[in-house]
């Protein structure tokens, strides 16, 4: 064998659209068991605590300030299961959900690497499929994340439009919005390739684009209808 083919890199095997229902029902259950059995657990904890803390008041205060302090502790990893909760299930079911995740998305991009990311929807950009939603979130935070890591870190923008019988979901950056390549130019990129595949399941169209004089655009497109009505993955009802 040569050196050329034992050191050729095989691509990483595409999950098929049965296992990833499988990986997010599997996510969808650890988040539920984070919020509803270690966060409720901790929930008590650092009630006891905080209890525990205004009895030894006046008779410890030293003791008090532990009590005080191992309350605040818990607190904070009550916070920690919280955000880790909304990152396996960020999507709710309910219609308006993806417009609230996004929201979240912008704000924790915002909060977490100080740079400007603004979002907006139209009133009537709702969306009535789990399954349309969670696909255009993964996409728009791959999307965001590439922009984070690649791209001008001057602003990026998130966009979800109601446009006569489609939904427009845009990702815009100053600069490049992600790698499309592979680091050493092989092929695209693994994000480029989720956010495609994520696309085809739900019957949407993507594309990348330049706009303006720097701003790089990323757009996905989906059938109103379809938004409404897919329960699974190319699997429409009336």
């Amino acid at each position: 064998m040569s050196a050329t083919a034992s050191t050729r890199r095989t691509s990483p095997r595409r999950l098929t659209s049965a296992e990833l229902r499988a990986v997010e029902r599997e996510k969808a259950r650890l988040s539920i068991e984070l919020h509803d059995g270690v966060g409720q657990h901790l929930t008590g904890i650092a009630f006891l605590a905080k209890a525990l803390a205004n009895r030894l008041g006046a008779s410890d205060p030293s003791e008090a300030a532990s009590a005080e302090q191992i309350a605040q502790l818990t607190n904070e990893a009550i916070s920690n299961i919280r955000a880790l909760a909304r990152g396996l299930r960020p999507v709710g079911p309910e219609d308006n959900a993806l417009i609230v995740a996004l929201g979240q998305l912008a704000r924790d991009i915002s909060h977490v690497y100080g740079i400007e990311c603004r979002y907006g929807a139209d009133e009537g950009a709702t969306i009535a499929s789990p399954i349309v939603s969670h696909h255009l979130f993964r996409i728009a935070q791959e999307a965001v994340h590439n922009a984070v890591k690649h791209g001008d870190r001057g602003r990026i923008g998130i966009d979800l439009a109601a446009k006569q019988d489609q939904l427009v979901l845009t990702v815009t950056n100053s600069g490049r919005l992600g790698a499309t390549r592979d680091d050493d130019g092989d092929g695209p990129g693994i994000g480029m390739i989720s956010m495609r595949y994520r696309a085809q399941l739900i019957g949407a169209r993507l594309s990348l684009e330049n706009v303006r004089s720097h701003d790089v655009r990323l757009r996905v497109t989906i059938n109103r209808n379809v938004a409404q009505t897919l329960r699974e993955e190319g699997e429409a009802h009336d």
